[in-house]
């Protein structure tokens, strides 16, 4: 996943059931859910069961449709920065990012996206129908949107964006509602996890509303009811994040499942609270200011990262997890990351170090290894410079730089599972008593190890390794192995 680069701004049961649904349904009114949202039933024929090498994808389906909500909020409110000449080279890629996510999104429900985690195409009909719609709907805001991004675009082509990503946003709650209808699934996807998804991805798109509704407010470009969808917004933001934290169990929404979710709504709950001010404010009848805008636009970006970790974590704390992180972040590995590895110099600097290690003692290798630690508590010395001065380790960060923040790290290792080259500086600099190595280089050339999905206090995301053996391409010979640090949001 590269850095795009183009022109202009490119250039830089039944009964029990229903009976339950419509007194949800009652009860969502305080928390400003419309019943097609809550479209949540599965049929057992409906329902597509759980096979290890048939798995649909259940969880980032749902997940990635409701997301769609979010991206059509934030390409209205890209572009009315753009229009406002509000900080509009950051605008700009703002623009360019949701509406290339929106239709890469399109495209992976419709067509599959093992990258995405939805492995094959989709074949229920009234679901293709329902994307067929959502395209359609979609199809003005694209274009004015390319037009845009590649310089030609007028205040018409924000006119257009203004006046249909409304359109578009109930088009894609009625997506996800039928998604969420026909992916519910006891082994994947529990009908009570896809409510509280739902929820949690609709804040994202509260956030996006909410400073697309400041940037009409400070522009001019604000209708009769923008004061009045700011009031609702800001105060349905706030209900829905206290239910989730909270839970809400009349409306489908269980207590956090465990303490690290918990705090995870916790610290948004205080990130909001520290931040409302702004829009109480205009609230209050104060004209936002280009920094106002500015502000709301990198609290919503803020928030969304922070609803992203919470429903990673739902998804990893539920029925599922393993698919829905593994299989995409294998396609990965698998499509992108095998094609790091037939660096020349790369090749080379393993073969390299393994003859210079071939007498290496195991006494040898701990002593290495201890001088790491030590340096690396110290913070630096010769063994550590070394590494990280090497042309390799500089082609490693360059190429992880690339992907944007999708690669964290990349480290190479050799035959002995000891640092050839790194992008970044790692805690040890043996890796042979671990299974990124032990599961690589031991296993054979094709061997492929996912770890667990841990929390990176360095970054703020959740990630994972994906491991893999590197071979020498004239022999076919194994000559060490490769582990990469992958922010699991991206994946999800």
């Amino acid at each position: 996943m590269q850095t795009r680069k183009s022109n202009s701004f490119r250039q830089r049961k039944t009964g029990t059931l229903t009976s339950h649904l419509l007194k949800s349904m009652t009860c969502c009114a305080a928390l400003g859910i419309a019943p097609a949202a809550l479209t949540l039933t599965a049929t057992p024929a409906d329902a597509q069961q759980f096979d290890a090498t048939l798995y649909d994808g259940a969880k980032a389906r749902v997940n990635r449709s409701a997301s769609l909500r979010s991206l059509s909020e934030a390409v209205a409110a890209a572009s009315c920065r753009i229009g406002a000449n509000f900080d509009s080279d950051t605008a700009g890629h703002d623009l360019e990012t949701y509406h290339d996510d929106f239709a890469r999104i399109l495209d992976g429900l419709e067509n599959g996206s093992a990258i995405l985690g939805m492995p094959g195409p989709e074949t229920r009909m009234r679901t293709l129908n329902t994307l067929q719609q959502t395209s359609a709907s979609w199809a003005p805001m694209d274009v004015a949107a390319q037009n845009l991004l590649n310089g030609g675009g007028s205040s018409a082509d924000a006119q257009v964006i203004r006046q249909s990503y409304a359109d578009l946003f109930e088009q894609t709650v009625q997506l996800a509602a039928v998604i969420s209808g026909q992916y519910a699934d006891p082994q994947q996807l529990l009908q009570s996890d896809a409510t509280v998804l739902n929820f949690a991805v609709r804040q994202r798109a509260l956030g996006y509303r909410m400073a697309r509704a400041m940037c009409e407010l400070a522009s001019g470009t604000a209708n009769n009811g923008t004061l009045d969808e700011l009031a609702t917004t800001v105060d349905l933001f706030e209900r829905s994040l206290v239910a989730l934290r909270d839970g809400f169990p009349a409306v489908g929404i269980n207590p956090p499942p465990n303490e690290a979710v918990a705090n995870s709504l916790s610290a948004t709950y205080e990130l909001w609270i520290a931040n409302r001010a702004m829009f109480d404010a205009a609230l209050a009848g104060a004209t936002p200011t280009e920094a106002d805008v500015v502000a709301a636009t990198d609290l919503s970006k803020k928030l969304s990262v922070a609803m992203n970790n919470t429903i990673t974590l739902y998804l990893i704390a539920t029925p599922g997890q393993d698919g829905v992180y593994r299989i995409p972040l294998e396609a990965y590995s698998q499509d992108e990351l095998t094609g790091w590895l037939d660096n020349p110099e790369l090749i080379e600097a393993i073969k390299a170090q393994n003859e210079r290690h071939a007498d290496l003692s195991e006494d040898e290798i701990i002593t290495l290894d201890q001088q790491w630690r030590a340096e690396a508590g110290d913070g630096g010395g010769p063994l550590i410079s070394q590494l990280l001065s090497h042309p390799v380790s500089e082609w490693l960060l360059a190429q992880q730089i690339e992907t944007a923040g999708f690669v964290t790290e990349v480290f190479v290792m050799d035959n002995k599972g000891l640092n050839v080259a790194q992008s970044v500086e790692t805690s040890d600099y043996w890796q042979g008593d671990e299974s990124k190595w032990q599961q690589t280089y031991s296993v054979g050339p094709d061997a492929l190890h996912i770890s667990e999905v841990e929390f990176d206090d360095s970054t703020g995301f959740y990630q994972s390794q994906a491991s893999l053996s590197i071979k020498d391409p004239e022999t076919g010979e194994v000559i060490g192995a490769v582990t990469f640090g992958i922010n699991v949001q991206n994946l999800m």
